[in-house]
């Protein structure tokens, strides 16, 4: 495990000194830029949350669809995802700060939001229409009745939360600002 560790701090660390690189950024943007700016950081988080926890190291040989140096197929595609988080995490961060706040960077934004949770809202409106939702709800039930478990669970939802809150609230202020101007459309 000292590899998950390892990759995982440092992935942590170099997304903390973007973070702080960008600092003199985030203190010139708008207030409402800076919340909206923000919520990339639950992002990536939760991003560094599931590279944690799925990331299960096999030694080789490895076989596509099947064994990777990361664990078992689902595990190697969890651990990538994690990876993405982080990543796409660190870039609205960025580009909320960084770029211009305009119409076209506001539309931007809220399209790839959108399309990066689009998957989670399918999967959430397929357990809700069709799903197995008992036994879903006694797996979360059983993962939560242990600390372990329990913890991650209440993490996860925090950062979630957190990344939620934020967003929204930075997309309304964002929008209500770069929507209110009396210029011609960028």
């Amino acid at each position: 495990m000292w590899v998950v560790w390892t990759v995982a701090a440092l992935s942590a660390a170099l997304i903390a000194i973007c973070l702080l690189l960008l600092r003199r950024d985030v203190q010139s943007a708008p207030r409402a830029w800076q919340v909206l700016a923000a919520s990339g950081v639950p992002l990536a988080l939760g991003g560094l949350g599931f590279l944690v926890r799925f990331w299960e190291p096999l030694p080789g040989p490895y076989l596509a669809n099947d064994r990777y140096p990361l664990g078992p197929y689902l595990n190697a595609w969890a651990v990538s995802f994690g990876f993405m988080w982080l990543a796409f995490g660190l870039v609205f961060f960025a580009l909320a700060v960084l770029a211009a706040p305009t119409r076209r960077l506001w539309c931007t934004l809220v399209i790839a939001w959108f399309v990066a949770w689009l998957p989670h809202g399918i999967i959430g409106i397929g357990f809700a229409v069709a799903g197995s939702n008992q036994a879903s709800v006694q797996l979360y039930q059983d993962w939560g009745s242990r600390w372990p478990g329990l913890l991650r669970l209440g993490a996860s939802a925090l950062i979630l939360l957190a990344h939620f809150g934020l967003a929204l609230v930075g997309f309304a202020l964002t929008g209500r600002a770069v929507w209110r101007t009396t210029r011609p459309p960028d």
